[in-house]
């Protein structure tokens, strides 16, 4: 399958300061990607090269076969920035008409607007709204134009916690629509739940692609947890074990190396009950990641 989005050894940066290092990245039609990494790591700023804002200073980057920016890939993305656009006197559904009329195969505004929840505050003014309502007003004009890419910077910033399970729901629709999107975001579960790849940017660089699953290959932290009469003594030598607490009957393993560890219980399963395994979340890696735990 040809790749949408691809980008090879691009690099960017503003004088001496690199922002971007030999980045390559190749993204596929249908696929959801979440970009994550530190504040700074180069995330909105490699949305921004691929929305054609500004050029790479080296490498190569194309979208749809196009370089960014170009008319053919301009008509095919919708982006969702940080900055919600705010102009004054005029109302929600005011702008989204006028954006409207910047695509040929362009949504139906009325229907946009009832898809997203948004009637209700069609006729009010963008300067009247939350910052929750604005998000989704920019949500709506990113879709507007039907894209087949989506960008979507730190989507869900300001929502409540129904609009945000509205707008996750509404993603899910897209992905089964056949829509490929790219998020930025800090909400990290939302993240792990969502993306069929993850791509880490840590100073510039890509420090890890792939889906969540091979992430956590890399990371095998986990907690068992179980009732057993079993000593503290029988699991402490127990391969990659880092610590363990007993509480009566309840006992807490940690373990760095997690397949070895359930491996070695193996005989003792049945001493064993209440059971539990809880693998680090993407939240955890990430944090072990970013701190150089892993290369």
């Amino acid at each position: 399958m040809k790749p949408i989005v691809q980008a090879t050894q691009l690099q960017f940066g503003y004088g001496t300061h690199a922002v971007l290092k030999d980045v390559t990245l190749s993204i596929y039609p249908g696929e959801i990607i979440g970009l994550i990494g530190e504040n700074g790591a180069g995330k909105t700023t490699l949305l921004n090269l691929m929305l054609g804002l500004f050029p790479a200073n080296h490498g190569q980057l194309q979208l749809f076969g196009q370089q960014p920016g170009a008319p053919i890939a301009k008509q095919k993305i919708g982006a969702m920035r940080q900055n919600d656009m705010v102009i004054r006197g005029v109302t929600v559904q005011e702008v989204l008409y006028l954006a409207a009329a910047q695509y040929p195969e362009a949504l139906n505004v009325t229907t946009i607007l009832k898809s997203l929840d948004l009637t209700a505050i069609a006729k009010q003014r963008l300067t009247a709204l939350s910052g929750g309502q604005l998000r989704r007003v920019t949500f709506a004009l990113a879709l507007i134009g039907n894209p087949d890419l989506l960008f979507l910077d730190e989507p869900t910033v300001g929502m409540d916690t129904n609009a945000q399970q509205a707008f996750w729901r509404r993603i899910q629709q897209l992905k089964a629509a056949g829509k490929t999107i790219v998020i930025t975001s800090h909400y990290l579960p939302e993240i792990q739940a969502v993306a069929d790849r993850i791509c880490l940017l840590r100073n510039g660089k890509i420090a890890f692609q792939g889906t969540f699953q091979a992430l956590q290959q890399q990371y095998q932290q986990v907690e068992i947890t179980c009732q057993t009469a079993l000593p503290v003594s029988s699991f402490k030598d127990l391969p990659g074990v880092t610590a363990v607490t007993k509480t009566g009957p309840q006992l807490q393993i940690s373990s760095e190396a997690g397949d070895a560890t359930l491996q070695a219980l193996a005989p003792i399963l049945a001493d064993l009950h209440q059971l539990t395994i809880n693998r680090e979340s993407l939240t955890d890696i990430f944090v072990h990641l970013t701190k150089g735990v892993l290369a």
